[in-house]
């Protein structure tokens, strides 16, 4: 049988934690609001109960005492038996209803009820009497205004204890919605507790692999967290080892193959260089023509492995050497090696600096992204076109620009120009071929600068590419 581990901080434990933590304080005010709120209906019922009660008390009470001022009265007009005894009956059932009935304030209604019992006994003892017409008129009245006295103080009572009731119902609500704030803090508390608890691993994992993504391979320290995260930052560290195993194992491969293509490479560049002299004797026009080709490609091969080797480095973490470059001098080594096809395609070269002179940056970092710019727009220039190279400062960023007139780039091809080995739908004019990662090189160069590069211009027969290069000057 399968045992099931209950990890102290498993993401599914630590969730579940959070949710019933979480739903604890709202159980709490549920129940206490409910537990209020029966125990306030159960005063208003139980007050209602009372106050239907004594209704009906009272309306009896008035009737008995119209009743008795009606008996006496009959009784002194016709001296018979029958209505004293139906006089002293009702005089006993109002005392009896008057014992019965349940008084709020019983304390407070005492003056009330004296000139009640005093009225009842002197029409009691009147109609004893022998002497019927004796019955005191003012026992009478002091009976009947004495019943509805006591009407309206039973009916005051009953409107105070409403009206505490009602104060205790608004004392309970305050209560209950202090209650309910406090207790939804401490949710909001809990829940930004717990969400913090899971969210601050799961941002450090984001980070993890967006550094993995940028070329960090340095490994994550120890996730404190659930441990489903921590689990899965262990797994990225463990593929950050085997990404930075699987890089050095590339740039090991290429320095190992660039090295052993750079020898017999040299010997058939310096054996087709023997032969197109003639040092080795006269050629034919044939002869010439194929070691014609034998230098191109040497020449191209050479290029290929350069920038192959070129864009290794760039994968590698580079430190910038922060210095003074002055760029006409840079302009002209990185224009030299291109000024022969300068001349066989007869373009016409301008350059202008607005006077600029220096400039705090990476020379290396700035040399591939110019050369390769510079080769990109001497390759794809019309015979007879024209290469600008314009330079201007803008606060505390040098704004480079390379144009040379030649084919538009397609729309389709712009947002993929700078991928590396892609090849757009034009083709470079000229025996030598591209590679397809002179622009990325010159990408992955600006963006170590901290430098934007994009196309700035695409029409009219103008293609330009613009560099915004920050100053590493502090």
């Amino acid at each position: 049988m399968t045992r099931l581990k209950w990890h102290t901080h498993s993401l599914k434990q630590l969730v579940l934690l959070a949710f019933f933590l979480a739903t604890v304080p709202l159980a709490i005010l549920i129940f206490q609001s409910g537990n209020a709120l029966v125990a306030q209906s159960e005063r208003a019922r139980s007050l209602a109960r009372e106050m239907l009660q004594s209704s009906q008390h009272t309306e009896e009470l008035r009737i008995l005492a119209e009743d008795i001022t009606r008996a006496a009265r009959q009784y002194e007009i016709v001296n018979r038996s029958e209505l004293r005894d139906r006089l002293q009956n009702q005089l006993q059932a109002y005392r009896t209803l008057l014992q019965q009935l349940q008084l709020p304030g019983a304390g407070a209604l005492s003056s009330a009820t004296a000139p009640l019992h005093a009225a009842l006994d002197s029409i009691d003892t009147q109609s004893r009497s022998a002497t019927p017409s004796r019955f005191d008129p003012a026992q009478l009245d002091k009976l009947m205004t004495s019943t509805l006295a006591l009407i309206r103080s039973i009916d005051e009572q009953f409107n105070v204890r409403l009206a505490e009731l009602e104060q205790q119902v608004k004392a309970e609500q305050l209560r209950t919605t202090w209650q309910a704030i406090l207790l939804m803090f401490a949710s909001t508390v809990l829940i930004l507790f717990f969400s913090t608890r899971i969210s601050r691993p799961v941002q450090h994992l984001i980070r993890h692999i967006r550094d993995l993504g940028e070329g960090q391979r340095t490994p994550s320290p120890t996730l404190s967290g659930p441990l489903e995260l921590a689990q899965v930052n262990e797994q990225l560290n463990w593929l950050a080892e085997r990404l930075q195993a699987l890089e050095e194992d590339k740039a090991r491969f290429l320095r190992h193959i660039s090295h052993e293509l750079k020898t017999p490479l040299t010997t058939l560049r310096e054996g087709a260089d023997i032969l197109s002299e003639e040092l080795a004797g006269p050629l034919t026009k044939n002869q010439r023509e194929i070691t014609g080709l034998l230098q191109q490609n040497s020449l191209t091969l050479q290029e290929l492995i350069e920038q192959l080797l070129d864009y290794n480095k760039l994968q590698q973490p580079h430190r910038l050497q922060k210095e003074k470059v002055a760029l006409p001098s840079l302009l002209q080594r990185i224009i030299a090696p291109f000024k022969l096809q300068i001349e066989q395609k007869q373009l016409q070269l301008e350059i202008k600096l607005d006077d600029i002179e220096y400039w705090y940056t990476d020379a290396h970092m700035l040399q591939r992204i110019l050369s390769n710019l510079i080769s990109n727009a001497v390759h794809y220039s019309d015979q007879g076109g024209t290469l600008c190279i314009n330079a201007c400062r803008t606060g505390a960023v040098l704004e480079l620009q390379v144009a040379n007139t030649g084919p538009l780039i397609p729309d389709d091809d712009i947002p993929l120009l700078f991928e590396p080995f892609y090849q757009g739908r034009n083709r470079r004019r000229g025996p030598l071929k591209g590679s397809g990662i002179g622009l990325s090189i010159a990408a992955q160069a600006s963006n170590a600068l901290e430098a934007r590069l994009h196309i700035s211009r695409n029409s009219d027969g103008w293609v330009a590419f613009s560099l915004s290069l920050p100053t590493l000057e502090h």
